[in-house]
């Protein structure tokens, strides 16, 4: 008996722990380069032209009252890397996305080693 209520007491703290972090909404990119071209980049979507690399540093939103840091994982990883590459440079959440070909793809988001969205991509010619 005393094992089945220490277990449903670790049980109910590690809920009650997990329910208390921040929880993600979503990921808004501020550019650190300047490309020769526009680009969109939002947690809805993502379009950049066929060989434009950019610089961004990346904020993992939180829908509830603790936000997220720096000292959070995050990894962003492009599913068709002949399409979009997704690299981490240094510092903390910051990446460089290049368009490698016209197509499209997704940008798995992941946060603290759990994936959270999927955010389309449409890579576009050149002008």
């Amino acid at each position: 008996m005393t094992r089945l209520a220490s277990a449903f007491t670790a049980v109910a703290t590690a809920a009650l722990l997990a329910a208390c972090g921040p929880r993600y909404q979503t990921v808004t990119f501020e550019l650190r380069s300047q490309p020769p071209v526009p680009v969109r980049l939002s947690g809805e979507e993502i379009e950049i032209p066929a060989g434009i690399a950019v610089s961004v540093h990346v904020t993992i939103e939180s829908s509830a009252r603790i936000e997220f840091t720096d000292e959070d994982a995050l990894s962003l990883d492009s599913q068709d890397r002949d399409i979009l590459l997704s690299d981490a440079t240094p510092g903390a959440h910051n990446f460089v996305l290049v368009g490698v070909a016209v197509g499209e793809t997704c940008l798995a988001v992941e946060v603290e080693h759990e994936e959270e969205e999927c955010i389309p991509v449409r890579v576009v010619a050149a002008e």
